[in-house]
């Protein structure tokens, strides 16, 4: 008796013939288990690639002859329609939680929305990444032809929509992507886009605050701070300040305070300038800036639901 690959068992054979019989059977059967292997692994791939469920992506092999590069190309164009649908679907449904984004490259930031129905969803990785697409997507697109030291325009939520990514889909079609994938429906927001000269550096602050390293800050609340600084030898700052610390700080006590105005003698009370420091309220900020040869040239605070102030 033989014992083949999947468990065939044959009767004993005695001849010659027989035992051809049997190790041709082995021969073939012995396929069987590649062509699993290598669906199995095809199956995997597709997921990992797009993070839809086992039944869809086997449907969408099963569509394309079990071929990885046409499955991905029909899932992606039933997804984008799919999505579409099921975002008109959720259209009027009620978007008050998500996050704000806030990347700084360079001389380049940018403040981007992205409105979303449950506090569940805002707090999910893949939100966040679309988050970040957002706003890399209004950095790499935008430009202001300016010689002003700070230079800053506010995107409308509908042109945002239309900027184009990397494959030449919109930002309008990535959201809608991932609403046919999350399931709730999602809208985009205004945008800032912040451009600065040469001298002029940029400094940023999520709240709640994002963990040290992450690519994007992100929370309900951010605040963006261009500045100069000119060197200084006699500083004298509060305990828990220091020159490395106050653009952070100044962006905490612009979230916490909210000012309005940069200075405004005529409205002290809204003025960042005329405020008592967050931090430490025995001095303004403004001499706390003089203590530091800080110099604010502008700052932009932004509250998730709300439009750009």
């Amino acid at each position: 008796m033989f014992l083949l690959p999947r468990m065939f068992v044959l009767p004993a054979a005695s001849n010659k013939s027989g035992f051809m019989a049997a190790t041709s059977m082995k021969f073939h059967t012995s396929f069987i288990p590649l062509a699993a292997s290598a669906a199995k692994s095809d199956l995997a791939t597709l997921r990992k690639k797009t993070g839809y469920s086992l039944s869809i992506c086997k449907k969408a092999l099963s569509e394309n002859n079990n071929n990885l590069a046409e499955a991905e190309v029909w899932l992606k164009g039933q997804a984008q329609a799919q999505g579409w649908a099921k975002a008109q679907k959720l259209q009027g449904r009620n978007t008050s939680q998500g996050l704000l984004g806030l990347s700084i490259q360079e001389n380049k930031a940018a403040i981007v929305e992205l409105n979303c129905e449950t506090d569940f969803v805002a707090r999910n990785q893949q939100f966040k990444g679309i988050l970040e697409r957002l706003a890399s997507t209004c950095i790499s697109t935008s430009s202001i032809d300016s010689t002003e030291p700070v230079s800053k325009i506010d995107i409308p939520r509908d042109e945002v929509c239309k900027l184009k990514i990397e494959d030449g889909s919109s930002l309008a079609d990535l959201v809608a992507l991932n609403i046919g994938q999350i399931g709730e429906n999602m809208a985009i927001g205004d945008a800032t886009f912040v451009q600065t000269a040469t001298g002029v550096s940029l400094a940023g602050l999520s709240h709640p605050a994002t963990e040290e390293g992450e690519p994007l800050m992100s929370g309900r609340y951010v605040a963006l701070l261009a500045y100069t600084k000119a060197d200084k030898e006699d500083i004298d700052l509060p305990e828990d300040t220091s020159i490395e610390k106050l653009p952070t700080h100044l962006c905490q006590h612009i979230i916490g305070m909210n000012p309005t105005f940069v200075k405004n003698k005529k409205d002290k009370e809204n003025s960042l300038m005329h405020q008592a420091f967050l931090l430490d309220e025995s001095i303004t900020v403004e001499k706390l800036c003089q203590a530091a040869g800080f110099t604010v040239l502008s700052f932009t605070r932004r509250e998730i639901g709300r439009s750009n102030e």
